[in-house]
Formats: structure tokens, C-alpha cells, sequence
């Protein structure tokens, strides 16, 4: 697993208690889906709607939450059309502005959503029972039992130290990016190609998994909301970063 990708996990585990979606906003990661962990980044082989039509998915909404993470090391600084420093967009109206972030360490993010969407799982036992009595289901497979699906995200990774990442628009649109609904009319700018950014853009940025042990009992992983007798809770994810299988 990339530094990036390891960095991005831990952010996604402290601010959403979820497995990092990686790519960030540009997967296609969705409830069902099936797969396993390579590199420590999880792998969608197919989804289970199609795999096994006869099992029913009950996917319902859950409550929405929001995501506000910026990497420590990482300077963030506020500039008007002057270029002076300021210490809050709002004040400059609809003025041309400028934010910039340096990143001191290597592997940085920023990550930003007001509104982030929950679409999960409400029959996991039902599904677990289902796939252990299919003859071809491979226990090392992982399931996505929920998607977090954050809207008008932010999202800056910098895989190199002494990055630096800058956003141009009017002060106006500078302040509601910063406050994580990031919507057009901006420019961007990077010090190198190694800086991945999605601004602006609605998709998948956590997903919760679980699999079925040797014992065809249901393994959450990293899930500490459920806690029926018979389910196994695995709060460890560096363990599924390197491998569980």
C-alpha cells in the first residue's frame, strides 16, 4: 500500500470510523460489492446483485455526517486580490482570493465534506448465511455492508513533502470550499504532478466491510456499532492493511 493510500486510510478510520475508498470520490465502490485487500487497498471483484441474484440486499440510508481533516504539518494560508494575508474569506466579499496549503510531510491530505451520505447493509446476518451456503464463496472475500458518500468534496493529496496546492476564485466561493461544500468557479495550482485533487465533486470516500470466518460467523471490520452475540468485531485495521486473509 502507498504511503498516500495509508495516510488516506488513517484519516477515513479517525473521522468516519470506515475503511478508506481509494481512489477517493472516483470509485465505484458500492453496498454488495465483494472482494479482498491488495496492497492493503481494497478490490472490488463484482457485486452481489449479480453474482447471486436470489439474495436479497436491504440497502437503506443512515444518518449523514460530515468529514473535516487536514494532515498536521500542513499550512494553510488566506490571501485577498492584494496579497495580503487574512484570516477569514468573508470578509473580502466577492474580492479575488487565493488559498493556498503547504505540505511539510510527505503523504499530506486535506479532506473535506459538509454532508456526507450513508447508504448501508440492514440485513448483514441474512446476507452471511446466504453466501455460506454457496459452494463457490471464498471466505477470504470482504463485502461492502455500507458506503460513505461524501458531497462538493475537498480532497488534496500530496504525496511529496514541501508540496504546495493553491485554489483561485472569488472570496465567496474560497469560503464555502473551506468549509467543505466546494462547488465552481476556481482555479487550482500545483508545485508538482504528484498532487491528487478532487474539488467540487460528489463519490465514495469510506466504505465498512465484513467477511465470513472459518466458523460462517460474520466478522465486521472495524465496524463498533453492531453487536449481536453472534457477530466477531475486528476494530484493528492495520491488521486488514496488511493482509487478514
Amino acid at each position: 500500500m502507498s504511503g498516500l493510500a495509508r495516510s488516506y486510510e488513517k484519516a477515513i478510520k479517525k473521522e468516519l470510523g470506515a475503511h478508506a475508498a481509494w481512489l477517493p470520490v472516483t470509485n465505484t465502490l458500492a453496498v454488495g460489492d465483494f472482494g479482498y485487500f491488495e496492497g492493503g487497498v481494497f478490490r472490488s471483484l463484482g457485486n452481489l446483485k449479480n453474482k447471486y441474484p436470489e439474495i436479497t440486499l436491504d440497502i437503506a440510508p443512515g444518518p449523514a455526517t460530515k468529514v473535516n481533516f487536514t494532515t498536521q504539518g500542513t499550512r494553510v494560508t488566506r490571501l485577498g486580490a492584494d496579497g495580503k494575508t487574512t484570516d477569514s474569506f468573508a470578509a473580502l466579499g466577492d474580492a479575488e482570493a487565493a488559498l493556498k496549503f503547504k505540505f511539510e510531510k510527505e503523504n499530506s491530505l486535506v479532506i473535506k465534506a459538509e454532508k456526507v451520505t450513508v447508504a448501508q447493509l440492514q440485513n448483514i446476518d441474512e446476507v452471511a448465511l446466504a453466501l455460506a451456503a454457496k459452494s463457490n464463496w471464498r471466505k477470504k472475500y470482504k463485502v461492502v455492508s455500507a458506503v460513505y458518500t461524501g458531497e462538493n468534496c475537498l480532497i488534496i493529496c500530496a504525496r511529496e513533502a514541501g508540496s504546495d496546492f493553491s485554489i483561485k476564485g472569488s472570496a465567496h466561493i474560497l469560503g464555502a470550499i473551506e468549509g467543505g461544500k466546494a462547488e465552481g468557479g476556481f482555479e487550482t495550482s500545483s508545485s508538482n504532478a504528484s498532487t491528487y485533487d478532487v474539488i467540487g465533486e460528489s463519490g465514495v470516500v469510506g466504505v465498512r466491510l465484513f467477511k465470513i470466518n472459518l466458523f460462517n460467523k460474520v466478522k465486521l471490520l472495524g465496524d463498533d456499532q453492531l453487536t449481536q452475540d453472534d457477530i466477531s468485531i475486528e476494530d484493528n485495521f492495520d491488521s486488514d492493511i496488511q493482509d487478514d486473509f
